[in-house]
């Protein structure tokens, strides 16, 4: 929880178009993401590689490629950072690339970078089988046990819920119907579709080359959104996780593959380097809750933020 008093600036932000499970993006690591949305936030912030002080990248998928453990090591050199430069990979669960911009925003707090390349980046659709303990052999007879990375991930240990199990329980507790969550689901895909035909996504996003049948083809349009959805159609997918529940194919957050790059300045840097602004970042905060209904974490974090920065919650837009 901090609210900052020297000035800390987004001068350059990008992302990748996002495809779905399986899509398009089924195929490129998270570092190949990363790098593609590092590379554009640099050029469009003006930042020469050789100015970033620090690299920082979100990844909480760390066995979906061989590389994936280096995730920010290899997007800061394929992005022509020096190799001096300090690399960190971070994993905050869904927050990881946030939790990237916090660590880069820290350094330059902190005196150890003036500019700060930070990312978050995952392919799920890459997420392995796992074949535990055969390290050491499999007894006599028995037939070793095939684990999904994915769900493993998506499994909470410790209280042994699936995620969506504790999007149930925040359903029951504040009894949010099954046909509110239809109709919130709804208005996302409605705004995705109006904003994709105005063209709001153009300017933050930065097409992939894909090949196809080996012809090249230009990836520039997010995959996973559903914008012909109804209420109707909504209405009759059957909730998948418990009877007469609330979650099902078409509300529940998506599976899906991309990354998202910020460059993060320093004031100093700005006037060094001859930067723009693009945002101020005028503050972080993260909160712990009860691991059975993970989900109403940002309200005790938005606001502790809004008390500490004395942003009153009717100023915040999204």
């Amino acid at each position: 929880m901090t609210s900052l008093l020297r000035g800390v600036y987004i001068v350059g932000a990008k992302r990748t178009p996002f495809g779905t499970m399986g899509g398009k993006l089924k195929d490129h690591t998270p570092t190949q993401l990363a790098v593609v949305a590092g590379k554009a936030a640099l050029e469009s912030a003006g930042v020469k590689p050789e100015n970033v002080d620090v690299c920082v990248g979100g990844i909480v998928n760390q066995v979906a490629a061989k590389d994936s453990p280096y995730c920010s090591r290899h997007v800061a050199l394929h992005c022509g950072l020096p190799q001096k430069t300090p690399c960190l990979n971070v994993n905050r669960l869904c927050g990881s690339g946030f939790q990237a911009a916090v660590n880069g925003v820290q350094e330059i707090l902190l005196g150890n970078a003036e500019i700060a390349l930070t990312f978050g980046s995952e392919n799920m659709s890459l997420s392995p089988f796992i074949l535990r303990d055969a390290r050491f052999g499999v007894k006599f007879g028995l037939q070793p046990e095939m684990e999904c990375s994915l769900v493993a991930t998506l499994t909470d240990m410790y209280c042994k819920l699936p995620m969506a199990i504790t999007a149930e329980n925040l359903a029951d507790k504040y009894k949010i119907s099954r046909q509110e969550v239809d109709q919130f689901a709804l208005r996302s895909q409605k705004r995705w579709a109006e904003a994709n035909k105005a063209g709001r996504f153009k300017e933050e996003m930065v097409p992939i080359t894909l090949k196809v049948k080996g012809k090249e083809v230009l990836f520039d349009t997010d995959e996973h959104p559903r914008p012909d959805s109804t209420i109707e159609s909504l209405a009759k997918l059957p909730a998948l996780f418990k009877k007469d529940g609330t979650v099902t194919a078409g509300n529940a957050s998506g599976i899906c593959d991309g990354a998202g790059s910020i460059v993060i300045a320093s004031e100093e840097a700005l006037k060094k380097h001859n930067l723009k602004p693009l945002a101020r970042i005028v503050g972080y905060s993260y909160v712990g809750v009860d691991p059975t209904i993970m989900g109403i974490g940002p309200v005790p974090a938005i606001r502790q933020l809004c008390e500490k920065t004395g942003v009153k919650q009717n100023r915040l837009h999204i």
